[in-house]
């Protein structure tokens, strides 16, 4: 599971591209999600086998966006779904590193 992803998600505002970092310790995650430019560090997550969870806010320029992701790892693919106070978005990475 640990690694870097790249990830490209179709939004009402168009396309967005970005990484994720995934560490695990155990059953604890923790990482960060790079998009629209800016990197917000994440800790707390779990993981029980190629699941995990994570919460936490991203902060853009004009907004904070809120989250709450299930996903997986299936050898080099992550699926992430993500639900925040913008909408639901399913999206899919490939591991880069």
């Amino acid at each position: 599971m640990d690694g870097l992803y790249e990830i490209a998600m179709k939004t009402p505002m168009g396309e967005i591209k970005g990484n994720v970092k995934l560490v695990t310790s155990g059953n604890e995650l923790s990482g960060y999600i790079e998009t629209m430019g800016k990197r917000n560090n994440f800790s707390g997550g779990t993981v029980n086998g190629n699941r995990f969870s994570i919460s936490g806010n991203i902060n853009v320029s004009i907004t904070n966006i809120k989250y709450d992701i299930q996903g997986d790892v299936m050898g080099n693919i992550l699926n992430i779904n993500a639900k925040t106070n913008m909408g639901s978005f399913k999206l899919q990475g490939k591991r880069i590193r």
